[in-house]
């Protein structure tokens, strides 16, 4: 019995002795200026148990579990008080602190834990006390809400669109004029043809916050003007933390259908990449024979192609997805380490079976206002699309130093199939029957060095990121067969191309690599004044091929039937004895080839001052960009042939200025101007002809191709009521010198290029509120945001032809209806009128039950700008209403399950050419469906 006891007491008082301590940390911020407070002191009430706030305000302080009564003190501030925190054991209990600046010696606020629970109340602090106007979200608003990825979630900032779920537009503004970085750094999206990174890569499990910049300031890069999102990922996890989800979608539209179209891949679709499958057989510079040779070499590397030229039918199973993070921060006696690894996969099939896309023109007659169907494309289209990242962080912090690294991977295969027939009205008259195979691969591979500094008053900040971007193409097969139906008793079918047949595969390879310095130093004066200087360096190279090879049958083909697999069947294949078959065509050409790289150089220098008691805060200074880019390539003759010659050359120097007057404690007056710029892409700005197989388009590439610079001006008021409540209004003015615009070609209109416009501008209003409606009901909140803008480009300076001549407004004119009063102005492209975001979200006070019911519209927009007899095309207005439901269940509620729907409404995507008193004609048509998915979650 008395060593029962014994043991029995020993067992308690290791119990009590060893019991796991818990955590509370935060972040102890300025209220005033929204900065860190380092040094600041904060202990439990009563006892000397306590830590300081490192340069970044953040804290740490382990305590037992129970409920405690903490302090929060820094010098000649105020004291705050906070009772009834509490503490479990191996938990954290998040606290972030706003200390304003004392006038009473012994001034303290005393106040509750539980009236500090606003999810986003860090985040309002930046945004109400960031020098820049911002708009954004938090990572505790992507678990509030449930979103589970960036691109739904970036829907609920204002002035903010999200374009095919997963490119971010800022106010209207397009791909050209919206940057996104990751942790402040510039990467290449999955598309290196775009200034935007494809953001549905990132899982909000790996977000710290995502920022969006509306206004410049010269601490960031001049290559925007609609906004740039910054994406912050979590260097410090706030716990250590386990979790994994998997989750499935199911669209009725789309999924277990039994006529899917499809085409036999690789081994490794499933994983994003092609095992070598659609690899060219050969090396790309290998010479092709002719037929006239005799060479028994042209059967041998015809007979090396894959043969499957025809989209067959299959079965397609449901959205499927899976993740994985584990992150910790571990403090040790002089330091804090922190990591994170994050695993994410989604695998999506799409099936469409009536994508539609028509071509019309308008009729030569002048009287005449409706358009022509000269040609209608309409089948089936079958897509599988997958998508995995991976991320690793690493960061150690001291005192007052920090280190920080991050390694991202993210891959992405898509596999496309199309069974399509085409009704030319005008070159043919025939119907085609179009079978088209691609294959897609793309990855990013980035890694970032990073590291902060403090020597009292001198704060050093740099970073360093290296990318690696490639797109791979292997082998697009096309395959249209056109079918003569003059002898109902004999229908013929050929690939001969004056009966709108053709067969072709093709091979494209790019590879970018970036890299990007920058380092920024702040200096702190008194009254809370600094100033800042830097320098960044960004610097891009691209190799780019292309191998084109047409695929002929010098035989009789009436027996090819529908059925493109006919032209590699073996006993179809040219032979040197028969001298008949299907043969390949095409060799290395200069032309589809090009290398360029650019360099930009960057310093900039600003003061952030405050006047009349702080309430009036100032913001100037200049960046200073020098941009070169040089081109390797030439054109089609040979005629022009560029060695690594420089193509650009600029010396750029950026101005802002910004004032920012507090009304009272919550409520701000913004005003600021800066120049920002755009610079053409590698291939807007070269000699390079590149074909779409798909869409039958060849894009023209303009060396000549000159910088866009824009004048911004902005004015907000903004009110943050407290509570996650808030209210603001903004204008804003973008004046464009040589705004960069896709035009069609005006002989030609499958052909399209860049080109410089003058006299182009952009104002608008955004309308932003978000109010709790706890007098309905605890938990429950409503937010929306509102754009409206209107845009102008003047087309009496924007020129149509090489020759510079003949204007926009010429061309409209002249092709103008009967009664048709032509402007000398219309949108820009790419800018809708109006945009709409709007939810209502209920949240139960323990944090169980989520209720989300999101609305996003965009309006109608001018897509692609007509030339000649082509209309101009425009975007429908998309209405997205979407739902998700979440429940946390189980043991501490790890467990979650979350219900979405997503387009509630079957709206569809669709593009339209829209003339004069014409009725809008088809220009493409996407059902996309309503798709439920169900996901559940366990962190451990």
């Amino acid at each position: 019995m008395k060593k029962s006891f014994l043991l029995l007491l020993l067992i308690s008082l290791s119990t009590i002795t060893f019991a796991q301590k818990g955590f509370l940390r935060g972040k102890v911020i300025d209220a005033e200026t929204g900065e860190g407070l380092f040094g600041a002191t904060i202990s439990k009430q009563g006892t000397t148990t306590g830590t300081s706030a490192d340069f970044d305000g953040n804290y740490s302080l382990p305590l037992e579990p129970g409920t405690y009564t903490v302090e929060f003190r820094f010098f000649s501030y105020e004291t705050k008080t906070v009772s009834e925190i509490e503490i479990i054991a191996e938990k954290v209990t998040s606290l972030d602190i706003e200390l304003g600046e004392s006038t009473e010696q012994l001034e303290e606020v005393v106040i509750t834990a539980k009236l500090l629970r606003d999810t986003d109340a860090a985040l309002m602090s930046v945004q109400k006390k960031s020098a820049n106007t911002i708009d954004g979200i938090s990572s505790q608003a992507f678990k509030k809400l449930g979103d589970t990825n960036l691109s739904s979630a970036m829907k609920r900032v204002t002035g903010v669109s999200v374009q095919d779920g997963r490119y971010v537009y800022v106010r209207g503004l397009g791909d050209r004029y919206t940057k996104t970085t990751l942790n402040g750094m510039s990467i290449p999206g999955l598309d290196p043809e775009r200034n935007d990174v494809q953001i549905d890569i990132f899982p909000t499990s790996i977000l710290e916050n995502v920022v969006v910049y509306k206004t410049y300031s010269p601490d960031l890069a001049g290559d925007f003007t609609g906004g740039m999102v910054n994406v912050e990922t979590k260097s410090f996890p706030e716990e250590k933390t386990t979790s994994v989800s998997v989750g499935v979608g199911y669209n009725p539209k789309m999924h277990f259908k039994n006529d899917f179209v499809t085409y036999n891949g690789g081994g490794l679709d499933f994983l994003g990449f092609d095992d070598g499958t659609r690899k060219l057989p050969f090396d790309r510079q290998t010479e092709i024979p002719f037929t006239q040779q005799d060479d028994p070499e042209l059967e041998k590397l015809t007979r090396s192609f894959n043969p499957q030229m025809g989209a067959q039918k299959g079965s397609n199973l449901m959205n499927t997805s899976f993740s994985f993070n584990h992150g910790n921060q571990i403090q040790k006696e002089k330091s804090t380490i922190g990591y994170g690894v994050i695993l994410n996969y989604q695998n999506k099939s799409e099936y469409y079976d009536n994508n539609q896309v028509g071509f019309f023109t308008k009729a030569e007659e002048v009287d005449i206002t409706k358009l022509n169907n000269d040609k209608f494309t309409s089948g089936a289209l079958g897509r599988n699309n997958v998508l995995w990242s991976a991320l690793a962080t690493g960061s150690i912090k001291f005192d007052n130093h920090e280190f920080s690294t991050s390694i991202l991977r993210t891959q992405n295969g898509i596999k496309t199939t199309s069974d399509r027939t085409i009704n030319d009205y005008e070159e043919t008259g025939q119907t085609i029957l179009e079978d088209i195979l691609t294959y897609t691969q793309r990855s990013i591979t980035n890694n970032i060095i990073s590291g902060k500094h403090n020597f009292n008053k001198l704060k050093l900040e740099w970073a360093n990121s290296y990318t690696i971007a490639q797109i791979n193409d292997p082998d697009f097969r096309v395959t249209r067969i056109g079918v003569d139906e003059s002898d109902e008793n004999n229908i013929r079918y050929s690939i001969a191309g004056g009966q709108g047949g053709q067969s072709a595969r093709f091979f494209r390879d790019l590879q970018e690599t970036n890299e990007n310095f920058k380092f920024d130093l702040t200096y702190s004066l008194q009254e809370k004044n600094k100033i800042k200087f830097g320098g960044a360096a960004l610097l891009k190279s691209r190799d780019f091929a292309t191998d084109n090879y047409l695929v002929d049958n010098n035989s009789r083909t009436e027996s090819i039937q529908d059925d493109p697999d006919w032209l590699f069947q073996d006993e179809n294949i040219w032979t040197v004895e028969s001298g008949q078959g299907t043969y390949i065509k095409g060799n290395y050409e200069a032309p589809n080839n090009f290398e360029a790289k650019s360099n930009v150089y960057a310093f900039y220098a600003m003061g952030d001052m405050r006047f009349l008691d702080s309430k009036l805060r100032a913001i100037y200074g200049a960046r200073l960009e020098k941009s070169d880019m040089y081109y390797t390539g030439e054109n089609n003759s040979g005629s022009i042939v560029y060695a690594n010659e420089k193509t650009f050359d600029e010396t750029d120097i950026l101005p802002a200025a910004s004032l920012v007057y507090s009304l009272s404690e919550n409520v701000n007056l913004r005003a600021s101007y800066g120049k920002t710029l755009a610079r053409p892409s590698f291939k807007e700005k070269s000699i390079a002809q590149i074909a779409d197989p798909v869409a039958g388009v060849l894009f023209n590439g303009n060396i000549d191709l000159k910088k866009t610079t824009v004048d911004n001006f902005d004015l907000r008021l903004e009110n943050f009521f407290g509570n996650g409540e808030m209210f603001s209004v903004s204008a804003f003015y973008k004046k464009f010198d040589g705004h960069i615009e896709i035009t069609r070609f005006e002989v030609d209109a499958t052909q399209i290029t860049p080109r410089n416009v003058a006299g182009s501008f952009v104002y608008g209003l955004e309308f932003e509120f978000r109010k709790n409606l706890e007098f309905i009901t605890n938990g429950l909140t409503l937010g929306s945001n509102v754009s409206v803008s209107h845009t102008e480009v003047d087309i009496t300076k924007v020129f149509v032809n090489e020759a510079r001549d003949r204007t926009e407004y010429d061309v409209r004119s002249e092709l103008a209806r009967t009664g048709e009063t032509v402007k000398d102005n219309r949108p820009m492209a790419g800018q809708a009128p109006y945009l709409i975001n709007a939810f209502l979200n209920y949240a139960d006070l323990d944090e169980k039950y989520n209720f989300n019911l999101s609305y996003n519209v965009q309006g109608e927009s001018l897509a692609i700008v007509g030339s000649g007899n082509i209309p101009d095309t425009y975007n429908r207005a998309f209405h997205a209403l979407n739902l998700n439901v979440s429940r946390s269940f189980g043991l501490e509620r790890r467990s979650k399950v979350t219900f979405r729907i997503t387009n509630i409404l079957n709206s569809k995507r669709q593009q339209f050419f829209k003339n004069y008193e014409a009725a809008d004609q088809i220009a493409s048509f996407l059902e996309t469906g309503t798709t439920f998915s169900l996901k559940y979650g366990l962190t451990f």
